[in-house]
């Protein structure tokens, strides 16, 4: 065959081969869109909540040079009125049923439950004070799940900022239009406020919880980038943080465009439920796993970013707090990505196991720790590692067994695995036993609402919450020992030792 010849002949076989490889990605990509609008077409109506939300709320673009963390709190004030009047007026007829925060007789709204409205952010100066504390809560919930820690931090003399990121805290569609950006701008407004309600000399700590631990992180790492000292907290406490998520967040990458195309509304929600927690989005917008998968994103590269450089050096002392079994955030990934990372001695991880007791053997799936138990076994980790573990396979009781520059000590514990527990989760890690919503439901406060206690039985299909939500651990019954655990590490990195005495503060505001 001539060269010429077989030249066209190989230029056809490419060209055909591009057309069938296009075809196919263009069929594998129409049955994605209409697998996924299918699905969307299935959810449960969408309400007043799921379409509606306060003009007013907090966007990047308010934060002008001149706008202060006072005008910020002010602009929560009109996003809270105007949360009034939907519920009040648009939203009242369509409630249906007992059980809705925006009920307004409701036991699950928010203004029926504690004196204080734990959906807004928090601010508590002390007269005296030893430092200051910056919370900053979770996705899709409040600053209410920080409340036990940030009222422990208030009376131990600190001045406390328990952040409501943009979005958070009056209808789920408010979380469906803000973006990571705009959390961050909240966040950097807030610790700068914090910063100016205490002396230049005392120590500063952010507590991150969940997405809070990455929009913390963010806020180090920004500063580290941008040689912004002040934007450096002295330590840095992580509960659950949100680096190292599932890849398959990447998937929500092509929900603004599968949207446009479909034009379907319900496209925009991965979860409708009804509103029954008074302190957390029960639906869940899929703009929410987007800019979740995009702040992660953004850490882990600034992470990567200040390792490159050298500069992970100057990274405040870090304490993160997580469960084991976590279905949001892989945990050795986290480790990867950011403890290994920290300078030698300068990060501690309480990690918490699942429940090994023998009662639940072939109950329980422990494929998750075939990736982290190599990653803590290493001789030269970098940082101390307290792994929260049953006493022995045929005992509920538990012992730590700590990892510090590959010595290994064993301290017994007082703390059995409550009946019927096989883990702690996502959730629970920051939340006590008796929470007045999420608790055991052991005192008159949590037989209220008790949603952290749900057991409801009968067949399949009926209830319109999921089943998840009775599933979930949504209390940690080892918090006091864990609280304890972050107050003294707080006092050994900052030189505060008053974390166990009340002190004497102005009204929470």
């Amino acid at each position: 065959m001539p060269l010429k010849a077989a030249r066209r002949q190989l230029v056809r076989a490419v060209i055909f081969s591009a057309i069938f490889l296009g075809l196919l990605a263009l069929v594998g990509a129409g049955g994605v869109v209409f697998a996924w609008t299918r699905f969307a077409q299935s959810l449960p109506d969408l309400q007043g909540w799921h379409t509606h939300a306060p003009k007013s709320e907090f966007q990047a673009s308010d934060a002008k040079p001149s706008y202060t963390f006072a005008d910020y709190l002010k602009q929560e004030d009109k996003v809270f009125a105007e949360l009034d009047t939907l519920i009040k007026n648009d939203w009242s007829p369509k409630v249906v049923g007992r059980f809705s925060r925006y009920k307004v007789d409701s036991v699950c709204n928010p203004a029926n439950i504690l004196d204080h409205n734990w959906n807004r952010t928090f601010v508590s100066e002390a007269k005296n004070p030893v430092g200051g504390a910056l919370l900053i809560h979770g996705l899709s919930d409040a600053p209410y799940s920080l409340r036990t820690l940030a009222e422990k931090l208030a009376a131990a003399n600190y001045t406390v900022v328990c952040l409501r990121v943009p979005g958070h805290g009056t209808s789920p569609q408010a979380l469906a239009q803000s973006s990571w950006n705009d959390w961050a701008a909240a966040t950097k407004l807030a610790m700068a406020d914090l910063r100016k309600r205490i002396p230049k000399e005392l120590p500063v700590i952010a507590v991150g919880y969940s997405n809070g631990g990455a929009l913390c992180v963010n806020d180090v790492c920004e500063g580290l980038l941008n040689n912004d000292a002040s934007a450096r907290p002295n330590a840095l406490v992580l509960i659950s943080p949100m680096i190292g998520i599932t890849p398959m967040a990447e998937f929500t990458e092509l929900y603004p465009a599968v949207s446009w195309l479909t034009g379907e509304k319900k496209l925009s929600w991965s979860g409708i439920e009804p509103e029954i927690d008074p302190f957390k989005y029960s639906s869940w917008p899929v703009n929410a796993s987007l800019q979740a998968f995009r702040i992660t994103r953004h850490v882990e590269a600034s992470i990567a970013t200040l390792a490159a450089d050298g500069r992970m050096k100057d990274f405040p002392p870090t304490l993160v707090v997580q469960s084991a079994a976590d279905a949001t955030v892989i945990a050795y990934r986290m480790i990867d990505i950011l403890m290994d990372r920290l300078p030698p001695g300068r990060g501690e991880l309480i990690l918490f196991d699942i429940n090994h007791s023998s009662w639940l053997d072939g109950l329980t799936d422990n494929s998750f720790e075939t990736q982290i138990r190599p990653r803590l076994k290493r001789s030269d980790l970098p940082f101390i590692v307290k792994l929260v573990t049953n006493r022995a396979s045929d005992s509920p009781d538990l012992l730590v067994r700590t990892l510090d520059k590959g010595t290994i000590t064993e301290t017994q514990l007082d703390l059995p695995w409550p009946s019927g527990i096989f883990s702690l989760s996502h959730v629970a890690l920051p939340i006590p036993p008796e929470d007045p919503v999420y608790g055991s439901g052991q005192t008159e406060s949590t037989r209220k609402l008790p949603l952290g206690t749900l057991a409801l039985r009968g067949e399949r299909g009926i209830l319109a919450i999921s089943a998840g939500l009775m599933m979930r651990m949504r209390f940690n019954p080892f918090y006091d020992w864990t609280e304890q655990q972050v107050l003294n590490w707080i006092a050994s990195n900052t030189g505060s030792h008053n974390a166990a005495n009340n002190g004497d503060h102005g009204a929470a505001k």
